[in-house]
C-alpha cells in the first residue's frame, strides 16, 4: 500500500512539473481594447492577410491606429468609453488581423518583439508578406503561422485572447 501511495504521489509531481514547462502563448502584458469590426478601419481586420496596429497616444484619451496600408492617425477614445474602461495596449501595442492560413479568426499580437521584451522595439511589419522583424535584434515573424520566429532565434510573438461576437471584437488578457 505505502508502495502504491509513493508511486502515485511521484506521478503526481511529475505531471505538475511537466506542465509547468509549457509555455503559455499568451503575454503577461495588461491588454484591454475594444472596438467595431464594421466600421473602417478596423473592418480591415476581417480580410485575410491585412492587419492593423494601434499603440497608446501621445496624450490620455487617445490612441495611434495603423491601418493594414501604413496609414497612421490618432484615434479620440469617446467618453463613455473612458469612463467605463481603462483602455491598456500591451507592451508595445497592437497587431490584430486574420492570419492568411487560419480559419478566418482574427489574431492578436503584441507589436513588440518578444525577444527584445522592450516597448521601445516594435517589429516593422511587411505587409505584403505578413511578416514583422525587429529592427533592433532583426528577428523575423510570420504572422500568418502564429507569430513563429522564421528568422533569428526567438520565442514566438506574444499573443493575447481575442473575443468576437461578429461585431464587437473585445481584446484581453
Amino acid at each position: 500500500m505505502k508502495k502504491n501511495i509513493t508511486a502515485l504521489l511521484i506521478a503526481i509531481t511529475t505531471l505538475f512539473i511537466a506542465a509547468c514547462d509549457e509555455e503559455s502563448p499568451y503575454s503577461g502584458y495588461i491588454v484591454n481594447f475594444s472596438f467595431d469590426k464594421s466600421i473602417h478601419p478596423y473592418n480591415q481586420v476581417n480580410s485575410f492577410g491585412e492587419y492593423i496596429c494601434v499603440r497608446r497616444g501621445a496624450n490620455a484619451g487617445e490612441y495611434r491606429l495603423t491601418d493594414a496600408f501604413g496609414n497612421t492617425q490618432t484615434v479620440n477614445i469617446p467618453q463613455i468609453q473612458l469612463q467605463q474602461n481603462t483602455f491598456h495596449y500591451g507592451l508595445g501595442g497592437l497587431i490584430i488581423g486574420t492570419p492568411m492560413n487560419s480559419d478566418g479568426n482574427i489574431w492578436a499580437y503584441d507589436w513588440a518583439c518578444p525577444r527584445c521584451d522592450n516597448s521601445r522595439y516594435r517589429v516593422e511589419i511587411d505587409r505584403t508578406m505578413g511578416h514583422a522583424k525587429c529592427p533592433e535584434c532583426a528577428t523575423k515573424f510570420d504572422l500568418n503561422s502564429n507569430g513563429i520566429a522564421i528568422e533569428g532565434n526567438s520565442r514566438p510573438m506574444w499573443h493575447y485572447r481575442v473575443f468576437d461576437n461578429g461585431t464587437t471584437v473585445i481584446i484581453q488578457n
